[in-house]
C-alpha cells in the first residue's frame, strides 16, 4: 500500500478545504517546504492538488514544478480537462496526472488521453457527491456513479482510479473504506481511498483490506496522524 501525503494549494499556499468549500478554508504555509517535510518522513509518493485550476480562477502550475523537481513521484490535479495542461503538467515532472471532470464529461476524450500518455501516466478521478460523480470542483455531479464511470473507464485501459467521498473531506471522521475497497474490487483496478482519513486506524484498515493507496491530508495537519509512522506500517 502506497501512502499519498496530500498538499493543496490555492493562490500559492498550502491549504486545507472543509467538505469541498472554497469559503471554508485553512492556510497552512509554504506547499513546498511542506512538501520537503513529507519527504523526511520518508514519502515517496505527494498527492497535489491545484485547487484555482478546479475552480478555475487559474493555476498553480509553478509551484507544483518546484515540488516535482524534488525527489518525489508527484500526481497532481485539478482543472486538467485538456490535453495541453496535462502535457504542461507531466512535462514539469509529475508522474501521473490526476483527471475528474473531463471523466465524467469526455469518457471518450480520456480513452485518447490514456493512449497517449500512457496508462501509468493518468489517474481517473471518482469523486462522489450523493451518490453520483461530482464535477467542477465539487459544484455539480454528473448522471452517473462512480461505479458505473469507472467500468467505462477501465474499458479504455484506466489502471489508477482516486475515489473522493466528499462528504467527508476534509471532515476526520473516517474514510468510506467500505465504498472504496468494494469500487477496487469491482473495478479489479488500483483503486486511492481520500477523504476522510482521520488516524492510523483508517490506514490499518484500508491495508488489511488490500486497498492500494490512500491520501492523508488534514488529518496530517492537524495532527492526528504522523506520516512517518504510517508510511513505515504500510512498508512492513
Amino acid at each position: 500500500m502506497i501512502i499519498f501525503p496530500a498538499i493543496d494549494i490555492y493562490a500559492g499556499k498550502a491549504v486545507r478545504l472543509r467538505g469541498g468549500k472554497f469559503d471554508e478554508v485553512t492556510v497552512y504555509g509554504d506547499p513546498v517546504d511542506m512538501a520537503k517535510r513529507f519527504l523526511d518522513a520518508g514519502a515517496q509518493w505527494l498527492h497535489v492538488v491545484d485547487l484555482n485550476g478546479a475552480e478555475g480562477s487559474g493555476n498553480n502550475f509553478l509551484v507544483i514544478e518546484k515540488i516535482a523537481a524534488m525527489s518525489l513521484c508527484v500526481q497532481s490535479g485539478g482543472g486538467l480537462r485538456d490535453r495541453a495542461r496535462i502535457k504542461e503538467l507531466l512535462s514539469a515532472g509529475a508522474k501521473r496526472a490526476v483527471l475528474g471532470t473531463i471523466c465524467a464529461d469526455n469518457p471518450n476524450k480520456v480513452a485518447e488521453l490514456l493512449s497517449e500518455f500512457g496508462t501509468e501516466s493518468i489517474v481517473c478521478g471518482l469523486d462522489v457527491k450523493d451518490g453520483k460523480v461530482a464535477v467542477r470542483g465539487w459544484k455539480e455531479t454528473a448522471p452517473l456513479t462512480p461505479l458505473e464511470l469507472g467500468k467505462k473507464l477501465c474499458g479504455y485501459g484506466a489502471k489508477y482510479f482516486l475515489f473522493t467521498d466528499v462528504s467527508r473531506d476534509g471532515m476526520l471522521e473516517g474514510v468510506n473504506a467500505d465504498a472504496t475497497v468494494e469500487l477496487q474490487e469491482k473495478l479489479s483496478a488500483s483503486v486511492i481511498a481520500s477523504g476522510g482519513v482521520k488516524d492510523i486506524s483508517d490506514i490499518v484498515a484500508l491495508k488489511q483490506r488490500g486497498l492500494y493507496g490512500a491520501i492523508i491530508g488534514k488529518a496530517y495537519y492537524e495532527n492526528k496522524i504522523d506520516i512517518g509512522e504510517a508510511i513505515k506500517y504500510v512498508r512492513s
